[in-house]
């Protein structure tokens, strides 16, 4: 067997050494070596890097494009559909129905009356739209009748207010309840007399909502 001329051995030492340079290189090159803003979008593959790469806190508006967000997912909701519906409301309520854009009182008035008939309408507030409300009403009763125990009346969904009293003179009656209703309503007030009473001076339905 021939020996390798001297040409041949430096070749092959020179490529090894040119292969364990690159190798040698290639390991040791850090973040240090590498000069601020000079890898670019194009020197990274598609799709390769992940959420674990971004440094918390770090993006802003200017690095979103805000147009391109969908609706925020719900997990309380069993679709993306009914999430997507939900993601503008607030507790699944749509903004109209919140306090802000919504009238909060209501009131009717009505002056003095003589002999009215008993049990008959006297005031009436119509047409509250639904929701919930302190209704609250005031009148003030003259007996001219020979029946000392009357009754008032403030007609309301569910449960109606009333006050027994003994009417002398005149009596201040005042009547008051919380009502809810899904649909519109019209509280009313009525009182018993022997078709020969009065009331007195103004008589007034105010209705607070408070939902």
């Amino acid at each position: 067997m021939r020996r390798p001329s001297a040409p041949l051995v430096i070749s092959v030492i020179a490529l090894f050494a040119a292969l364990g340079g690159t190798s040698y290189a290639a390991a040791k090159i850090t973040g240090h070596e590498i000069a601020k803003k000079t890898i670019k979008g194009g020197n990274v593959a598609n799709k390769t890097l992940s959420y674990k790469k971004v440094k918390l806190d770090t993006l802003g508006g200017d690095q979103i494009d805000e147009a391109k967000l969908g609706s925020v997912p719900n997990a309380d909701h069993a679709t993306a559909a009914d999430s997507a519906g939900n993601a503008d409301k607030l507790d699944g309520l749509d903004s109209a129905a919140f306090m802000t854009v919504k009238p909060r009182a209501y009131e009717a008035r009505r002056g003095s009356m003589t002999d009215f008939g008993s049990n008959a309408a006297l005031l009436t507030l119509a047409d509250l739209p639904g929701g919930t409300y302190v209704v609250t009403a005031k009148l003030t009763y003259d007996n001219d009748g020979v029946t000392e125990n009357e009754e008032c009346t403030l007609h309301l969904p569910g449960t109606d207010d009333v006050t027994d009293f003994r009417v002398g003179t005149t009596e201040t009656v005042f009547l008051q309840q919380v009502v809810t209703s899904a649909g519109s309503f019209s509280p009313y007030v009525s009182c018993t007399s022997d078709a020969d009473d009065d009331i007195f001076g103004y008589m007034n339905i105010i209705a607070n909502r408070v939902d």
